[in-house]
């Protein structure tokens, strides 16, 4: 507490300061009270805030765990993330390996689902950096966005903040969930970034095992496939039937 006199000296007397000092003291206790009370109520705020965010992260798991098919896995996350995080533009793309080509499996802009043919990545551009790094991208301004490289689709807006966040699985980045907001700056933080890496990193382990089931039912087709056309070429020695069979 700070107290001036501009009219005269000795303007301040033992019992002013005793007086003050009582103020002080009291104030002090107060505002320590105060300020411990506002970091409680800070504490219990970001507590219900993780809670509801590891419960919405369990409903994904368990949606996921219930699928086999790689595109629904896809779907079923990219719907629940529009709905928990009321955003109307989102993309969960995945990177092709054989083909070097970048994947538009669930894009939506302003509310409207897009239909973006593969193009390859570009090469020293994002999607490397995000494949060296293994680290989420965040850009909050537009002079962010630009720094980075990041892109726009062509014929969509350009958007005000953005981040890129990685699907892994193992060690490998196999593809990324990219979320956009049109209307403001700054608009992610870490506690969007914690909540899209948590989700990807799960939705990394599904969409692998996905994969991998797909892969094993097709050299399953595949086998009985050959299987039956063998059966077909030694059952019978008529060229117009063993044709018509196979």
């Amino acid at each position: 507490i700070d107290l001036e006199n501009y009219q005269k000296e000795d303007a301040f007397s033992e019992s002013d300061i005793r007086m003050l000092q009582t103020v002080a003291s009291s104030m002090g206790v107060a505002l320590e009270n105060a300020r411990l009370f506002d970091e409680t109520q800070r504490l219990l705020k970001e507590t219900e805030a993780r809670n509801a965010e590891l419960a919405v992260i369990n409903s994904i798991q368990d949606g996921m765990a219930a699928e086999f098919n790689f595109q629904a896995i896809i779907d079923l996350v990219g719907d629940k993330l529009r709905e928990v995080l009321r955003t109307s533009s989102i993309g969960i793309r995945w990177y092709d390996a054989n083909a070097n080509l970048i994947r538009y499996l669930y894009e939506y802009e302003h509310g409207v689902r897009l239909n973006v043919p593969p193009n390859p990545p570009t090469p020293g551009g994002p999607w490397e950096t995000m494949v060296s790094t293994r680290r989420p991208m965040v850009a909050n301004t537009p002079a962010e966005i630009a720094a980075l490289g990041l892109s726009m689709i062509p014929g969509t807006d350009p958007s005000l903040a953005m981040v890129q966040v990685p699907i892994l699985a193992g060690d490998r980045v196999i593809g990324k969930i990219d979320l956009e907001d049109y209307e403001r700056e700054n608009a992610f933080g870490d506690a969007e970034v914690r909540f899209l890496t948590t989700v990807a990193a799960s939705m990394g382990i599904a969409l692998e095992n996905a994969r991998l089931l797909e892969a094993t039912q097709r050299n399953a087709r595949e086998s009985t496939a050959l299987s039956e056309v063998g059966r077909d070429l030694s059952s019978s020695l008529d060229l117009a039937t063993v044709m018509d069979r196979i």
